[in-house]
């Protein structure tokens, strides 16, 4: 019989586990919802414990009445960056903080003040870490904030690799999901970085390639989850580098759009490229540039929530397209900044804001709810012409894969809106392939990822522009880019 790979994704708002035959096939697919608290407007953080709970119900889930010795390897895909402490027990100390948060602006600020650039570049292989997001902010914020937990902490670790520690008694990570930790390339610490920083260098788990196994399936966690004790745990990387193996970034140069809870927009590089906006990359071997944003699947379920009380909580998405493709594309000339919580790429502005612009008394529900899907593909092509713009490359069509590429209408618009075909995969729950094509390459199943991609992957049919839109797209995206710098100019009343 032939082998099976499982794809483990530890998401935002869910944890996703993939069963895929040896070809890429889905063969069970399974979903645990998550919880996202927000003490303190700002704030986002979820409870760790949760996330291995979702873990072995989503395994058990996909192992019914399977042979559990046809597993050959698992492999991790995870939200980045998330950080919770874990005691020596591998216990969780206190809440984990999740990449929406932004709470440790002044931290970021004070390390912008002390790395320079030439530092960086010596002790990352990257710029300056000056965003709020970046994990030495959010590392610094924690050994200010919670001193007690941060002296009590033998690690600390992102979310997939807590659940890495869960399921083997492994602490480690990938040089991926250690950016602005570790150097990029060699993934080595600096720790003349760390002592700049004011923090133990110590504390930071071993850094490994995403393809490497970290562990073996313990027994206590093969009693919980359904697996076999021994099965080997592949490390993985960050979700978004799952998607991008996923959406076959490594098969040809191509713009990959993973559309999930937020868009993340990366486009393949003939070489490695520094630019201002997005920030280089590789996986596989594969350079690119990587542009995520704030928005996606979260904007719409704002929108759900605050237009469509009768939803009660839910998010329609069939009802939303229905509304929205019943107004004219362009939405009458109403725009849409979907900058609901501050922006990353391009932008990289915490302090930025949503809004509508263009209502006029003909404007109701519906053109404000296309507006939205209009605003989040206008994000989309911000990020893939500024990356365009610095490596001086054209992508001829989008790869958009994770769970919005399900949606015929909005993949649709963004081939409006960019001008170009929309390729859908067959595989919606793209991390936990791009999971499942690591732990192939790791087990020893594929020589390498190409040929893993070129195994694993499968497109649907490509969704066409229609040209006599451009026009229109054209001066609403023009408005779009403006907007941004016209509102920077209004400062907000204290």
């Amino acid at each position: 019989m032939s082998t099976l790979l499982i794809g483990l994704d530890i998401g935002t708002t869910s944890v996703k586990a993939g069963l895929f035959d040896a070809t890429g096939r889905l063969l069970a697919v399974a979903a645990a919802p998550q919880p996202l608290h927000a003490p303190v407007p700002g704030w986002a953080e979820q409870d760790p414990a949760d996330w291995w709970a979702g873990s072995c119900q989503v395994l058990k889930r996909i192992l019914e009445g399977i042979d559990v010795s046809r597993v050959g390897a698992l492999g991790l895909s995870g939200q980045c960056p998330g950080h919770v402490l874990v005691d020596p027990n591998g216990q969780p100390l206190g809440p984990a903080i999740i990449w929406r948060d932004l709470r440790a602006q002044a931290e970021a600020a004070w390390i912008a003040s002390r790395v320079s650039r030439k530092q960086a570049l010596e002790w990352l292989g990257t710029e300056p870490p000056t965003d709020a997001g970046a994990p030495p902010a959010r590392l610094v914020w924690l050994a200010r904030h919670r001193p007690a937990e941060w002296a009590a902490a033998r690690t600390v670790l992102q979310p997939k690799d807590f659940i890495a520690l869960c399921l083997t008694g492994e602490c480690a990570t990938d040089r991926h999901s250690a950016y602005c930790l570790a150097h990029a390339s060699t993934g080595a610490y600096a720790p003349d970085y760390f002592a700049d920083l004011g923090l133990p260098v110590d504390k930071m788990p071993v850094v490994l390639e995403p393809t490497r196994v970290v562990g073996q399936v313990s027994q206590a966690a093969a009693r919980a989850t359904g697996l076999l004790e021994g099965t080997p745990l592949v490390c993985g990387t960050i979700d978004a580098y799952c998607d991008n193996l996923a959406g076959g970034l490594l098969l040809e140069r191509r713009a990959v759009d993973v559309a999930g809870t937020s868009e993340i927009l990366s486009l393949g590089t003939s070489g490695r490229v520094e630019a201002a906006g997005v920030f280089p990359a590789e996986v596989g071997g594969a350079p690119f540039l990587c542009g995520p944003t704030q928005a996606g699947g979260d904007t719409l379920r704002w929108l759900a929530d605050g237009f469509y009380p009768e939803f009660g909580g839910r998010t329609d998405f069939a009802r939303l397209e229905a509304e929205a493709a019943a107004i004219p594309p362009g939405s009458q000339g109403l725009v849409f900044l979907p900058y609901l919580s501050g922006e990353r790429a391009p932008l990289w502005d915490a302090q930025a804001r949503a809004a509508f612009y263009g209502l006029t008394m003909r404007h109701d529900r519906r053109h404000m709810t296309r507006a939205v899907y209009e605003g989040v593909a206008f994000a989309v092509r911000h990020i893939l012409e500024t990356a365009e713009s610095a490596c001086g490359e054209k992508a001829l069509e989008l790869v958009v894969c994770g769970g919005g590429s399900q949606s015929q209408f909005w993949n649709q618009v963004k081939a409006d809106v960019l001008g170009r075909p929309v390729h859908p995969t067959q595989v919606t729950q793209s991390g936990c392939l791009g999971a499942a094509i690591l732990a192939a390459v790791g087990a020893g199943l594929q020589p390498d990822l190409r040929r893993a991609c070129q195994t694993m992957i499968l497109f649907q049919a490509p969704v066409a522009p229609h040209p006599e839109l451009a026009e229109v797209y054209a001066h609403n995206y023009q408005v779009y880019l403006r907007l941004y710098p016209a509102l920077k100019m209004v400062e907000p009343l204290p």
